[in-house]
C-alpha cells in the first residue's frame, strides 16, 4: 500500500460517484452543512452569553467596589483610618474609600419613594468605582463643591436616573430625605427631615441601582443617619485582579479578624452569576444537540458509502488492506466532514455575531445595553471545535466497524 493511501481513498469516497467525480456527493454536502449550522449556532450563542455576562459584571463593578469590608455585627467602624492602614499594607490592594450606607424615604412635591443612601468620599470614590463615568448630569465632585457662597445653600445629593424620573426632579431641584428612625422630642419620636439639592444624576443601566440609590457626601450621610463623628459603615476596596477578589477578601478578613467581614463582588452577587453560568452551560448542552443531530447525517452517509463501495472495499482487502486500515478510511471520512463543517461554521458564527452586535438594537427601557454585546473567547472556540470534531468521530465508529467486518468473499460473490 502506498503512503497515506487511507486519506486518498477517504477523499475519493466523499466525492460523487456519477459524471463529475471531482464534486462532493450530495450526502457529503448535507452532512457538512449540518455540522456547519450547528457550530455557527453554538458559537454565536456562547459569544452573546459571554458578552452579556461581561457587560453585567462591568456594570456591577462600575457601581460597587471589588471588595466591601464591614462590621459583621452590623455596627459602624469607629476608627476607619487604622483599618485602612492595615488593609492598604496587604499586597494586591490598590485603593480604598470609606462609605456609609443606610435607608430613608425621599420626597419631592407629592411623590415619595424609598431609597438607599450611600455616603461617599468624592475625592476617593472614583478610585474604587466607576460611578463618575455613569454621570449623565453633574459631577461626583459636586457633592463637596460649594455651588454658592450663601450660608443657606443646601447640601447636594446625586440620584439614580429612574429615581429622579419617578420623583420628577432634575439638577438644581430640592428634595427631602426622611429618616425612618425619627428624632426624639418632647412630643415623642418625630420624623427627621433634611433638605437637599439635586447635584447630579447617574445612569448605570442596572435598574436596582438607578431606581433606589442616592449618593451623599460622607459627612452629610453620617449626620443624617446619626452616626458618631468619624465613624463609617465600611470600606470599599479595589484590588489588582478582580478574579482573585474572593481570595483577597478571605485574606483581609483573616488578617483583621472578628468582627470584620470582607466580601468580594462575586460573593455579593453569587446567585446572579451562578444563574448566568448555569444558563450558559445549559445552552451549550442544548446547542450541542444540533451538532449531535448533524452527526446522524454522518452515520447515514458513511453507511451508504459502505453499502455502495462494498466491492471496492472487498478489493482493497484482497490486495492486503487490514481491517484497521479500512476502519481508518471511514474514520477519516467522518473527521473530514466534521473538520470541514467546523472550519466553515466558526467564521459563519463570527459573521452572525458581527451582524447582531452592529445592526441589531435593543430597547433601552428594557435592557441595560442598546446593542447586543459579543465576546468570543479562545476557550469557547476550543470547546465548540472539540465538541463538533469529537461528535463527528463518534459518528464514524459504527460505519467503520461495519466496513472492517465486510467479508470480501460475500462482497464479490455476485459480481
Amino acid at each position: 500500500m502506498t503512503p497515506f493511501f487511507e486519506l486518498r481513498v477517504a477523499l475519493r469516497y466523499l466525492r460523487s460517484s456519477r459524471s463529475d467525480k471531482r464534486r462532493l456527493s450530495l450526502n457529503t454536502v448535507i452532512s457538512v452543512a449540518g455540522v456547519t449550522v450547528g457550530v455557527a449556532a453554538l458559537m454565536a450563542t456562547l459569544g452573546v452569553m459571554t458578552g452579556f455576562q461581561h457587560k453585567l459584571r462591568s456594570k456591577i463593578l462600575g457601581v460597587n467596589s471589588h471588595i466591601v469590608l464591614t462590621d459583621g455585627r452590623g455596627s459602624a467602624i469607629p476608627d476607619p483610618a487604622q483599618i485602612e492602614k492595615v488593609v492598604a499594607s496587604i499586597p494586591g490592594v490598590t485603593a480604598l474609600s470609606p462609605f456609609i450606607v443606610g435607608q430613608a424615604m425621599i420626597s419631592a412635591d407629592k411623590t415619595v419613594s424609598g431609597t438607599v443612601i450611600r455616603g461617599v468620599d468624592p475625592a476617593h470614590e472614583s478610585l474604587v468605582t466607576r460611578i463618575d463615568r455613569y454621570m449623565v448630569e453633574g459631577h461626583l465632585s459636586d457633592l463637596s463643591r460649594d455651588r454658592t457662597p450663601k450660608p443657606e445653600d443646601l447640601p447636594g445629593v446625586i440620584l439614580g436616573s429612574d429615581l429622579a424620573d419617578r420623583l420628577g426632579v432634575d439638577v438644581g431641584d430640592k428634595v427631602d430625605l426622611i429618616s425612618p428612625t425619627g428624632t426624639p422630642s418632647a412630643f415623642g419620636m418625630i420624623p427627621k427631615i433634611r433638605h437637599f439639592q439635586v447635584a447630579g444624576i447617574f445612569k448605570s443601566g442596572l435598574y436596582e441601582y438607578d431606581n433606589t440609590l442616592a449618593l451623599l457626601e460622607i459627612g452629610q450621610a453620617a449626620r443624617f443617619l446619626g452616626l458618631p463623628q468619624g465613624s463609617v459603615t465600611g470600606l470599599e476596596i479595589r484590588v489588582h485582579d478582580i478574579f482573585a477578589a474572593t481570595d483577597m477578601a478571605h485574606r483581609i478578613g483573616k488578617k483583621l479578624g472578628f468582627p470584620y467581614w470582607a466580601r468580594s463582588w462575586l460573593e455579593m452577587n453569587k446567585n446572579l452569576f451562578s444563574a448566568l453560568m448555569l444558563e450558559k452551560l445549559v445552552m451549550f448542552i442544548i446547542l450541542v444537540l444540533i451538532v449531535l443531530v448533524a452527526s446522524f447525517n454522518i452515520v447515514s452517509t458513511l453507511s451508504m458509502i459502505v453499502i455502495d463501495k462494498g466491492k471496492e472495499i472487498a478489493i482493497l482487502k484482497t490486495m492486503g488492506a487490514s481491517n484497521r486500515q479500512v476502519m481508518s478510511i471511514f474514520i477519516l471520512d467522518g473527521l473530514l466532514i466534521g473538520g470541514f463543517g467546523t472550519f466553515l461554521g466558526l467564521p459563519l458564527g463570527y459573521f452572525i455575531t458581527f451582524l447582531l452586535e452592529h445592526y441589531y438594537t435593543l430597547p433601552n427601557d428594557v435592557y441595560f445595553v442598546s446593542h447586543i454585546p459579543v465576546i468570543i473567547r479562545m476557550r469557547d472556540l476550543l470547546a465548540v471545535s472539540l465538541s463538533a470534531v469529537g461528535i463527528s468521530f463518534l459518528a464514524t465508529i459504527y460505519p467503520s466497524r461495519q466496513a472492517a467486518r465486510l467479508n470480501p468473499v460475500d462482497a464479490l460473490r455476485y459480481e
